[in-house]
């Protein structure tokens, strides 16, 4: 059992990545809207990364048993490194990547469903009286998703 403080430093860190991602998207996109969009998004990640911080602040700290000095850490580590935006993930070389708009609205939704898979799992990780601040994070990626469907759809409808 560990405590929603390391979930949000799970958050911060994913969060930094998106951050990073959503500014690579927005720097290769054709539509303007689209543009917009991740630009906003990628604006709401640095904000989602202070408003975690925030959210960490009120949470008591968490020292796991461990079988050696740093397990726990690499641990956390491995979950943030594989998933959701590995770190060997270079957002500019993946933007490179991407053809076009659509492909890069489809790929950000999937890293949104990705982090609300990750962030679900580890609200069972949580003691309840916790539990509240992991939903407030699940409730902002969700709406990034719908968010990103909604522009996937406007843009079908205009190209």
């Amino acid at each position: 059992m560990f405590r929603a403080s390391e979930v949000f430093a799970f958050a911060r860190a994913i969060e930094q990545n998106g951050r990073a991602f959503y500014q690579a998207m927005a720097a290769g996109a054709r539509d303007n809207q689209v543009q917009q969009l991740f630009q906003r998004l990628a604006r709401e990640e640095a904000q989602h990364i202070l408003d975690f911080e925030r959210l960490a602040a009120r949470v008591a700290a968490y020292d796991p048993p461990e079988t050696y000095p740093g397990e726990y850490a690499e641990y956390m580590q491995a979950l943030v490194d594989n998933n959701v935006f590995p770190r060997e993930l270079d957002p500019g070389e993946l933007a490179r990547q991407i053809s076009n708009d659509q492909d890069a609205l489809k790929l950000a939704m999937g890293f949104e469903k990705d982090s609300l898979l990750f962030f679900g799992g580890l609200k069972n990780l949580v003691p309840d009286v916790e539990a509240a601040q992991v939903d407030e994070l699940l409730r902002q990626e969700r709406r990034h998703l719908c968010e990103l469907h909604s522009a996937l759809q406007d843009w079908v409808k205009r190209c």
